[in-house]
């Protein structure tokens, strides 16, 4: 008798890892950002983050996964507020269903983070604590460890696509412009906010953001009400005003901690926005001392 068996191609499968992490950040972390040839999913363990995909802009929770795709521009950033623990993980896959994929992200059901709980326990007995890239297995790991990785993972992509159109849609990661837009203003303002003592141009702004001039500029001058050098140069006068205030450092050091070309350019800075050079708003802070003492 000739026997017969059915077969049937993958619709997923991921044919080799390159990366496995999993990171415990800090509220003001921020990543400068990169694009490769392959998949990138990052998974919101705890806390929340700031991602930028090409040019969209997202807020991502606890619970949820964005997928980048190949040669998709990304970066991420912390909110400055919570403690994040993000899972990210890249991989090859030519599957025609990773179209699926391209621009997506999701909120994980009770399934969904039960897979991705034993990818990542999977993943640090191989590779260990300090897994990353390039991978390289601890010795730790179970019989066929590698295999279940991957079996977790094709599991895990497999159910979110099952899924698709099953779940409530994820009000807070619809693609729409309001999203989109505050996620970007968020993302800027942090990485102002992360070089105020730094030097940064909007050549830099729009490298990191992986946007053209004009468009990063309408849309921060559109939702803010205002420019991106100028808020940046405004955190700068504040910084300065706490610095005279601290009374540690005269105006020269000021000036050039916080990076001006000249002290003629942070005086003239300074009394642009606060209607005061530096000497007369260290004399108003005596003066108000006085009177308020009297």
């Amino acid at each position: 008798m000739f026997w017969t068996y059915y077969h049937e191609e993958k619709i997923i499968d991921i044919t080799g890892l390159y990366s496995f992490y999993y990171f415990e950040l800090q509220k003001d972390f921020s990543f400068h950002g990169e694009r490769h040839d392959f998949w990138e999913m990052v998974y919101v363990d705890s806390g929340e983050v700031v991602v930028m995909a090409d040019k969209r802009g997202l807020i991502l929770k606890q619970g949820d996964i964005i997928f980048h795709k190949p040669m998709e521009f990304h970066t991420i950033a912390g909110n400055r507020k919570e403690l994040p623990n993000i899972l990210v993980t890249t991989f090859q896959c030519n599957s025609k269903a990773m179209d699926f994929f391209k621009n997506r992200q999701f909120v994980s059901d009770k399934q969904q983070r039960k897979l991705l709980q034993n990818y990542l326990n999977e993943g640090l007995e191989l590779f260990g604590s300090e897994c990353g890239y390039p991978l390289a297995p601890s010795g730790a790991g179970k019989p066929g460890a590698y295999q279940q990785m991957v079996g977790w993972l094709e599991f895990l992509l497999l159910d979110l696509i099952r899924k698709d159109g099953q779940m409530p849609k994820p009000v807070r990661l619809q693609y729409s412009k309001d999203t989109s837009d505050n996620a970007l203003v968020e993302g800027i303002n942090l990485y102002l906010n992360n070089n105020v003592y730094g030097q940064i141009s909007l050549e830099d702004v729009c490298r990191k953001f992986n946007m053209s001039k004009s468009h990063i500029c309408h849309l921060y001058k559109e939702a803010t009400g205002e420019s991106i050098m100028k808020h940046y140069i405004d955190l700068k006068i504040t910084c300065a005003k706490s610095l005279i205030r601290e009374g540690e450092l005269n105006f020269t050091q000021i000036s050039e901690k916080l990076q001006f070309s000249s002290i003629h350019h942070f005086t003239r800075s300074f009394k642009c926005r606060t209607k005061k050079t530096p000497s007369a708003y260290e004399k108003s802070l005596k003066k108000d001392y006085t009177t308020e003492e009297l």
